[in-house]
């Protein structure tokens, strides 16, 4: 098996976000009463528990996504700290342009939980792969991705005490394995090391960091040393610890669960192409929707779209081929 960097330790059980969420959110709100919880008919994250002791502390907005982002945004103009929790679709998706005008523009701090992915048989309506892509470009936006329950709960506490509009990107997928130690650092707009390696790296996000880690041991198999790197700030992306993986291994294949257009892989070519060009190769969702599918550890989506930890080998094997096709062609 691979070894791994500090604050690392994988289990293969599983580790839902949700719970690092609910753990994290629920500890502020005891402390902070500025936490509110806007509602769009749907869930929230320790919703029963601020039924329970908060009630004053939650507004229903309904199916009125616009309204709750104009709500979101009166609220944090009081000192209020507001939290949105609905597919993203719907809570970024169908308020786009109100969370632009009435909050993004002001910088208000407004806190977004989105749930997006290729996953879930609610099909193409609810699963939408598009939404890092088209949230990335919005400015003063804050958006993170993390890949298990510790990262998660570390992903939103840092969330609540950053001063500004975050989007915290809540998957749709098979559950992670548990992939850190509960005392892992985390920081906003850090890169985190899995592991280092020679042969090539990847740079993987939310769920896919756990097909990674599976792709590893095949890679290993195969004589490769491939390092991995956490990817759990989609903006503003960690352009130093991009371009140190470029320089140590010449060969980078992103990994995500989401569109290839406009995401991570768009956003880590960008930063190569103006420092240091380097051979890579994009994982994730192709010009295409996601589809309907069953919630299982062995998905047939995640071979449909090719996701899983063995095309992630085969791309990382394909990089590195590239990479040597160039060097042959320098010489």
């Amino acid at each position: 098996m691979p070894t791994f960097n500090k604050y690392v330790q994988i289990e293969n059980k599983p580790s839902m976000a949700p719970m690092g969420l609910e753990k994290a959110i629920t500890s502020a709100a005891l402390k902070d009463s500025r936490i509110i919880a806007v509602l769009e008919d749907m869930g929230f994250p320790g919703m029963l528990w601020f039924k329970k002791n908060m009630p004053e502390r939650m507004i229903e907005c309904g199916i009125a996504e616009q309204n709750a982002a104009v709500v979101a945004a009166g609220l944090a103009a009081e000192g209020f700290i507001p939290i949105i929790n609905s597919f993203l679709f719907a809570n970024v998706g169908r308020a786009y342009n109100q969370i632009r005008q009435s909050i993004l523009v002001d910088r208000f701090n407004v806190k977004f939980i989105g749930r997006e992915g290729v996953w879930g048989e609610t099909g193409i309506s609810h699963n939408t792969v598009e939404g890092i892509g088209s949230t990335r470009v919005l400015p003063n936006l804050v958006i993170l991705n993390p890949s298990d329950a510790v990262e998660a709960e570390k992903a939103a506490e840092a969330m609540l005490q950053y001063v500004g509009p975050v989007l915290l990107r809540q998957e749709s997928s098979p559950p992670s394995i548990k992939i850190f130690a509960d005392d892992m650092p985390f920081d906003i707009g850090k890169a985190f090391s899995i592991r280092d390696g020679k042969d090539a790296t990847i740079i993987a996000t939310g769920y896919m960091l756990t097909e990674a880690i599976r792709a590893l041991a095949i890679l290993e198999k195969g004589g490769l040393d491939v390092g991995l790197l956490d990817m759990c700030t989609l903006k503003p992306l960690d352009e130093e610890a991009i371009i140190k993986a470029a320089a140590k291994t010449g060969a980078i294949v992103t990994a995500e669960n989401g569109s290839v257009i406009g995401g991570l892989g768009d956003g880590v070519a960008a930063v190569l192409a103006e420092n240091l060009p380097t051979p890579m190769v994009r994982i994730g969702v192709e010009d295409e929707f996601s589809q309907s599918g069953k919630v299982t550890p062995k998905d047939e989506l995640k071979e449909h779209f090719g996701l899983r930890a063995e095309d992630i080998a085969v791309s990382v094997k394909e990089c590195i081929a590239k990479r040597e096709k160039l060097a042959k062609k320098r010489k």
